[in-house]
Formats: C-alpha cells, structure tokens, sequence
C-alpha cells in the first residue's frame, strides 16, 4: 500500500487529498481505511510525505523538504545529514532549530534561493519544520534553583536549553541544588513555551570518585545507583 500511496502522491495534477478522498482514489474498500491511516502515518514518520493543514497529505521531497539527522554543535548550529545520500548537507542555524535537539530525526525545509545555484551561493541552508522522532527521551544533568523554579542544566553542551521540573517525589533519594539528575523529558511543541521534564532519578553530588566509578556517566545513561555502585563500565 505504501508505494500506492507514494504513486498517487507523486502523479502529475496530484491535488492534497485527505483520508476519505485518498481512500477513493486509490480504489480502497471502506473497512480499508484503517490500513490506509496506519500506511499514511507510517510514510509521514518516515519523512516521505507530510500532512499539511487540512490533514491533506503531499510528497515531501517535491516541497523541499528533506528527512534526516540534525547534528547540532556546541554553538547550537545544526547540520542536517539527510536520509538520501546524494542530498547535499543543509546548515540549520540555532534559531532555525526549532524544539529539535541534537541526534533528532526530523524533517528540514530546504531555503531557496530564486535565480541562483545553490552550491555556488555556498552552503545549502533551512529549517527544522517538524520532529519526526526523538533520539532520546532522558538527559542528565545538574539541579540548579532560581528565585521561583527548579530547573536542569543538562551535561551535554549540544542541549542548550535547561529543563524545568517540579519538586521530585520519588527520584529515589532527595534532590538537592548542585545534585546530577536524571530527567525524563516531556513533550515540546514550541520553542516559544520552557522545556519541562519529570526528576526520575537523583545520582548526588558530581565527585571525582563518583566520575572514576562510572565516566560515561556524562552524557549518557548508566543503571548503577551512583555514587557508590559499579556498572562495570571502563574509561
């Protein structure tokens, strides 16, 4: 069904149909539609085509719109490695980023430039326009307090934004200011509103001990109970 879809999206005179109006046109059956949404949502996490407003589906390519990875760099400058290898990498400035952060999967729109080359006008540049998916749900970081809230500064230079969180309840022992954290991140839909998440786990203060016991502590997720326990890892 899914290459169906992509046809009917990708033929000449194609117009941004919605389900009821794809169902038709591709020759579905009613108690098709099911496994039309299903194909439809499974194409548009993968980048392929989008929905627009209306919940009418396009192709993404033909719109300039390009899937891939964002790398993004301690300055907060994005590069989009895009799922096709013969797309050329697209720059994607900080304030371009949109609520993407580094190692997300999401779709790019390309800019263009009218009259001109684009590889003779430099690097190819755009913006994020939609997360496809997020290459991680927890950070760690450092609990920080100001006059009002609670707030995470995450470990990872590439995570510029700090994470606002309630008082914890259970992060399994308590959290004070200057603790490392774990934070469950919760969902962002602007870059206008603050970054929330949840305390799930509270590590203590951040040692040279507790850093020799467990190094990719860091930036990465570790299951030892710090600072006391082993997780076997080696530097």
């Amino acid at each position: 069904m899914d290459d169906n879809i992509l046809k009917l999206l990708g033929r000449h005179g194609y117009v941004p149909s919605n389900v009821p109006e794809l169902l038709r046109r591709l020759g579905l059956l009613p108690n098709e539609q099911q496994p039309l949404q299903e194909a439809l949502r499974r194409l548009e996490k993968s980048g392929r085509i989008i929905r627009t407003k209306g919940n009418r589906y396009i192709l993404a390519q033909p719109a300039d719109l390009i899937p891939g990875i964002l790398r993004i760099n301690r300055q907060g400058r994005g590069f989009l490695q895009p799922d096709d290898r013969t797309v050329q990498e697209i720059v994607v400035e900080e304030s371009a980023t949109s609520t993407a952060l580094h190692g997300d999967r999401v779709l790019v729109r390309r800019d263009v430039r009218p009259g001109a080359r684009r590889a003779a006008d430099g690097p190819v540049t755009g913006a994020v326009v939609r997360v496809l998916e997020r290459k991680r749900s927890r950070i760690v970081g450092t609990l920080q307090q100001s006059k009002q809230f609670l707030f995470v500064i995450p470990d990872d230079p590439r995570i510029p934004h700090d994470i606002y969180v309630s008082p914890p309840r259970d992060a399994g022992r308590p959290a004070r200011v200057g603790d490392k954290v774990v934070v469950e991140l919760r969902e962002w839909v602007s870059r206008h509103t603050i970054r929330k998440g949840k305390l799930s786990k509270c590590w203590g203060r951040r040692t040279k001990r507790a850093w020799t016991c467990c190094p990719s502590c860091v930036n990465t997720i570790c299951r030892c109970t710090f600072p006391k326990a082993r997780c076997g890892r080696r530097s």
